[in-house]
């Protein structure tokens, strides 16, 4: 990959949320909590970051299930390879954290427990400001 590649910024890009995969568990109450505030709003501000192979949610598992809860037909997302995301998990002592297991675990519904895995992407998740109506 080029220098102008690696410094070109990740295209917005429009995905069904039924298409995704979640990697690990999430909070009801904070998607609750997440649902209210972006509908209070009437805009979505962040993109999710999925791995491009598999449709992992990287990050974004709250937003998934928002867009999920609000049956949207399409989500912001940047798409990412699992070769340019280090990962590592938060609870080092009860669970190992590999982009092999990430993959393993979630295609097979598998997925690790809340704030298990963790994602360093090689850029930023920039504000957003989508119309909900722009995504149902």
């Amino acid at each position: 990959m080029s220098a102008a590649e690696q410094t070109k910024p990740t295209a917005i890009e429009l995905i069904d949320p039924k298409r995704l995969r979640h990697i690990e568990g999430f909070s009801k109450k904070r998607a609750l909590w997440l649902r209210r505030k972006i509908e209070a709003e009437g805009i979505w501000t962040k993109p999710l970051a999925i791995d491009r192979q598999h449709l992992l949610v990287m990050d974004g598992q709250h937003r998934m299930e928002v867009a999920l809860a609000l049956n949207l037909s399409r989500v912001p997302c940047k798409l990412f390879d699992y070769e340019q995301v280090e990962v590592w998990s938060l609870r080092p002592t009860t669970h190992e954290v590999t982009v092999a297991s990430i993959i393993a675990r979630s295609l097979s519904g598998d997925i690790y427990p809340y704030k298990t895995a963790k994602h360093r992407f090689p850029e930023e998740l920039d504000e957003l400001s989508i119309a909900l109506d722009e995504l149902r």
